[in-house]
């Protein structure tokens, strides 16, 4: 192979790694403040329920922004769009570590979800332009599996970079690693191969009609698969994403960093268990996947939660396990995608993608206020004045996590089995 011919074939996969790290490298941030949570309510000077706030402030732009950058990324590419958006990462990480009170860094967590929507659709989109249909699969689940790796990573990195440098110089260092893959991006991506150009950048008219949009909302299967999305995914969210740490570090007796180490085991199975989950679909069928894994989740976490003197090691294979069991959600995607005529496939995703997100968006307070409305009732405060949680008060807390585990069983059972009617219709 001559090195010109070598440079081409390697083109596209530097093209589609740089997207792919941007996905993998938001992960690893998004996660940070999980790991760091009760620095921060020392330094912020904030309560449960406030703390639960700075972690839902990065979901509400995260999903109000999916279908706009769906539109952004096919009327201008993906270089545009990913090097503003890695540059304003950059900018909001420099915000965090600087801030002092909750409010600034509430807004640092706004930009980071504002621009880490235009992750992984980035990404899809350079995908879906530079490399031929049958990798498609495998490369979306590549990425994916990317940042479900790098939430886990952060689960290692952070509580040591957090010792070593302190949190604020970890922000700093995320927002330099931000600049320098914005400088990359812009320099090494394209939004398309040369001469075919008009494939990346002429938008796909749409003959959706509005009546066409009603069946999608006025179906009944759209918002339970949606509502089922959302209760599997919840507790992954609340649990991997932010508060976990602090609930395994005090229901247990755990340090920082076993803590951590045993929430990062959830995102290794996730990145396992999320192509399993899709080639289990595919064979035994959408419904079986998804009663299945509410299934596996309402009885492992309860197990973590309410067995006591768990050791370390049994906390993380449970964890692992969860993680490799809650892919469900992948089969609810498929579904959505499924259940209504194949133009209005991607409406119905966005639907049960929204809730996925929203749910465990509106969790992350709704725990900090429990916790707070619990230890009220031993009222116990530190020599500045901060409320005490005790180990009871955190498992009462988590009954919300299980009520969503049961619920999500409930919901699968009314779920629709598209894979019969698809084989039908090829």
């Amino acid at each position: 192979m001559s090195q010109q011919k070598q440079t081409s074939f390697l083109t596209p996969w530097f093209i589609w790694g740089l997207a792919a790290f941007f996905f993998f490298s938001h992960y690893v941030v998004r996660v940070t403040p999980g790991h760091i949570s009760e620095e921060l309510q020392i330094v912020f000077e904030t309560t449960k329920f406030e703390l639960g706030l700075l972690g839902t402030s990065f979901y509400i732009p995260y999903v109000l922004m999916q279908m706009p950058v769906g539109y952004l990324v096919d009327r201008f590419g993906s270089r545009l769009l990913l090097t503003i958006a890695v540059l304003i990462c950059s900018v909001s990480s420099f915000i965090f570590a600087n801030s002092e009170v909750i409010g600034s860094a509430m807004i640092s967590r706004i930009l980071l979800g504002f621009c880490s929507a235009t992750a992984f659709i980035g990404a899809l989109k350079l995908i879906t332009v530079w490399f031929e249909a049958r990798k498609l699969a495998l490369l979306v689940g590549i990425t994916q599996a990317l940042g479900m790796v790098g939430a886990a990573l952060g689960g290692h990195l952070v509580p040591f970079l957090n010792d070593e440098i302190g949190w604020q110089d970890t922000f700093r260092l995320y927002g330099v690693v931000f600049f320098v893959l914005s400088l990359l991006i812009y320099s090494v991506v394209r939004n398309s191969p040369k001469g075919n150009q008009v494939t990346a950048t002429t938008p796909v008219k749409s003959t959706i009609s509005l009546s066409q949009l009603k069946k999608v909302i006025f179906s009944k299967f759209t918002w339970i698969n949606a509502l089922y999305a959302g209760l599997i995914y919840a507790p992954t969210d609340v649990l991997g994403e932010f508060w976990g740490k602090e609930f395994l570090k005090n229901i247990h007796q755990l340090d920082t960093y076993q803590a951590s180490s045993a929430v990062s085991y959830l995102f290794f199975g996730w990145a396992i268990g999320g192509p399993l989950a899709g080639w289990l679909a595919d064979h035994v069928g959408r419904r079986p996947v998804m009663i299945g894994s509410a299934l596996f989740g309402f009885i492992l976490l309860p197990i973590v939660f309410y067995v006591p003197s768990l050791p370390l090691y049994l906390i993380s294979i449970i964890m692992f396990i969860y993680g490799l069991t809650n892919t469900g959600l992948i089969a609810s995607y498929t579904a959505a995608g499924e259940l209504h005529d194949k133009s209005l496939g991607g409406f119905s995703m966005a639907i049960a993608n929204m809730f996925s997100v929203l749910l465990g968006a509106a969790l992350m307070p709704i725990l900090g206020m429990l916790l707070d409305w619990s230890a009220q009732k031993h009222p116990t405060f530190t020599a500045v004045g901060d409320l005490l949680h005790n180990a009871q008060d955190y498992k009462n807390a988590t009954y919300i996590i299980s009520l969503c585990l049961f619920l999500a069983v409930v919901s699968s059972l009314f779920t629709k089995e598209t894979l019969t009617a698809q084989k039908e219709t090829l």
